[in-house]
């Protein structure tokens, strides 16, 4: 866990929620306090040093710091011709500790039904190096959405991108869905038949003034850092 990322985000909460964790993490010292004076074992500090490792990621997005691991991308226009989408999470290594860095897909919303598992399970998810296309069979989705990260591991404290381009990932996301096709006619027409299936589905969605139309896609990536210890390097 990343205390600092935590401790920001208690500091963003409001007042009378920062009381409660407050005195919860107080009855817990109390409790642990108790329990080491209560041993039988006798307790020697003598000689009693620590090392402290200094350790930070920061997440941001549009330049703004993201303190929740999981980031979620949405489309609100969905059409084909629709314009290209490209998000970005930039990924700052803000002390000297190596950080190792791992990116999850965790939901997967077309119409606001969850479909992860299903296209977990007819393996339309397909990964190639740093690149996760998460909908790769072509067949049976007429639009191509995937996200490509350049790290999964950082080094060095982060300065710029010149000076520490070791000390910074970046993660993007991008959408798209063409026109028209561009390959045989017998190809071209069984993307016809999707662009009209998946276009009727948005039309739906949008028309229910139930649904949200700012997500009719919806795919959260989960991000986690872990610090890398001096002492298993290599």
């Amino acid at each position: 866990m990343n205390i600092l990322r935590e401790f920001r985000r208690i500091k963003k909460r409001s007042m009378p929620v920062r009381i409660a964790i407050i005195l919860i993490f107080s009855v817990i010292l109390i409790i642990n306090t108790y329990a080491w004076f209560s041993s039988n074992e006798p307790v020697n500090m003598s000689g009693l040093e620590a090392n402290i490792t200094p350790w930070d990621v920061r997440y941001y997005v549009d330049d703004k710091e993201v303190l929740d691991e999981n980031v979620t991308f949405t489309i609100d226009e969905l059409y084909p011709g629709m314009p290209e989408r490209e998000d970005t999470v930039r990924i700052y290594n803000m002390s000297t500790t190596s950080t190792s860095i791992q990116y999850e897909l965790t939901s997967v919303k077309i119409f606001g039904q969850e479909v992860l598992q299903q296209l977990q399970e007819n393996d339309v998810i397909q990964t190639d190096g740093n690149t996760v296309q998460i909908f790769a069979d072509d067949t049976e989705y007429p639009f191509h959405i995937s996200y490509t990260y350049d790290r999964a591991r950082l080094d060095g404290e982060y300065v710029d991108d010149t000076t520490t381009p070791n000390a910074g990932a970046t993660f993007q996301f991008h959408a798209n869905w063409e026109y028209q096709g561009s390959g045989t006619e017998d190809e071209n027409l069984a993307k016809d038949i999707l662009d009209t299936k998946f276009g009727k589905g948005a039309y739906e969605y949008y028309q229910d003034e139930e649904n949200d139309p700012s997500k009719a896609i919806e795919i959260t990536v989960k991000i986690t850092s872990s610090m890398i210890h001096p002492s298993t390097e290599p």
